[in-house]
């Protein structure tokens, strides 16, 4: 997995986690949306997306640097060398049985 669809998705759902737990404190200005959104809405707008995009940066730095980001072809390549016959044997034996369909 590529580490910016790790950060994309890590992204949203620290964006979704904290719409979900902060809205239901915003009811108090219900009324006064509309005033807000015509005053100060594409500052809000951009901030929106300036916070999104530093947490999504954030992320892909950690990835980066922690070797997270070639983790999905490591295990591929894993995978595969396995599958040729190089490696643990029980695990060969394991994947041949799931290839076949045989689960215990």
């Amino acid at each position: 997995m590529q580490p910016w669809k790790i950060s994309a998705g890590l992204t949203a759902a620290i964006a979704g986690s904290a719409f979900l737990l902060g809205g239901s404190r915003l009811d108090y200005l219900a009324p006064h949306w509309p005033a807000i959104l015509a005053n100060h809405g594409i500052a809000l707008v951009l901030h929106a997306v300036l916070a999104l995009s530093v947490v999504a940066a954030a992320i892909y730095v950690v990835a980066r640097t922690t070797g997270l980001a070639d983790l999905g072809s490591r295990v591929d390549l894993a995978e595969r060398s396995v599958r040729r016959g190089e490696g643990d044997a029980d695990l060969i034996e394991a994947l041949r049985r799931d290839t076949q369909g045989d689960w215990e």
